[in-house]
């Protein structure tokens, strides 16, 4: 399937390793012009060269979004490299480390990771949405959680920062529907990431276990319907659609990319 992506512009947040770098891959085989942004060097550095060694027209931009302040340098570079912004991944986001975050209340926790996955990608968002609208054609999408759905205490300033961004979803794909923009977000669950699986070493390292025992431990919590965590070449495949020509009817979708982990009604 043509997703007719060709010559369409597209930034991606977190784009050096796991979803997001799977996401810029995805596009840019789709035939799309792709700027990767992240706060490592190295890794994005490399991720570049892997795509443009490709074939495909990527580059890379250092900068870290951790404030909103930063979130124009990306797509001022978009726009003075080509012309404008097609398309807007927002993945750049993360909790803290460690367990949470709910029995052991710290508002500055809280409120670092809400301005880390609401409050940036918003500023993203609205930076690109008067040019989208202006050429009444454009796509964003918004990487949330499966916690956004199915809490838990683990994970609460997280989840409860990525509820809000599914609320942000829907409330912009409202507003921006009729001029053409299409705003969604993917829920992934479980997902084999490079973060993911630094976080299966440091918890087997503290525990004496093995990685695949923590792995296994954290589908006991969460079962997942399919019986394996996802690959971010998974969600990445959902992630392209969705930022497709083929997804123009599809706006305000909360889209679950988890093996069958969240099985509550909408």
């Amino acid at each position: 399937m043509d997703l007719g992506l060709r010559e369409k512009v597209a930034v991606v947040t977190g784009a050096s390793r796991g979803i997001g770098r799977a996401a810029a891959g995805a596009l840019a085989q789709e035939g799309a012009t792709v700027l990767l942004t992240a706060r490592g060097e190295h890794d994005l550095n490399k991720a570049v060269a892997e795509l443009t060694a490709a074939g495909h027209d990527a580059a890379g931009l250092r900068v870290d979004l951790s404030t909103p302040e930063a979130a124009g340098a990306a797509v001022d570079e978009a726009v003075q490299r080509w012309g404008r912004v097609d398309i807007l991944v927002n993945n750049a986001g993360g909790g803290p480390a460690g367990s949470d975050h709910v029995r052991s209340f710290d508002p500055d926790t809280w409120l670092d990771v809400y301005r880390r996955n609401v409050i940036v990608p918003m500023a993203l968002s609205s930076a690109c949405l008067p040019g989208m609208a202006e050429r009444g054609w454009g796509r964003i999408l918004n990487v949330a959680s499966t916690m956004a759905r199915d809490p838990d205490p683990r994970f609460g300033s997280y989840g409860a920062a990525k509820a809000a961004l599914a609320h942000v979803t829907r409330s912009l794909a409202q507003a921006y529907a009729a001029q053409g923009v299409m705003i969604n977000a993917v829920l992934p669950g479980l997902t084999r990431s490079e973060g993911v699986l630094s976080g299966y070493a440091d918890a087997a390292a503290a525990s004496g276990r093995t990685p695949e025992q923590i792995e296994e431990r954290m589908m006991q919590l969460q079962p997942i319907a399919a019986g394996r965590t996802g690959e971010p070449e998974e969600v990445a495949a959902a992630i392209a659609f969705l930022c497709s020509e083929r997804a123009s009817w599809i706006t305000g979708a909360l889209l679950l990319v988890d093996g069958g982990t969240v099985r509550v009604l909408p």
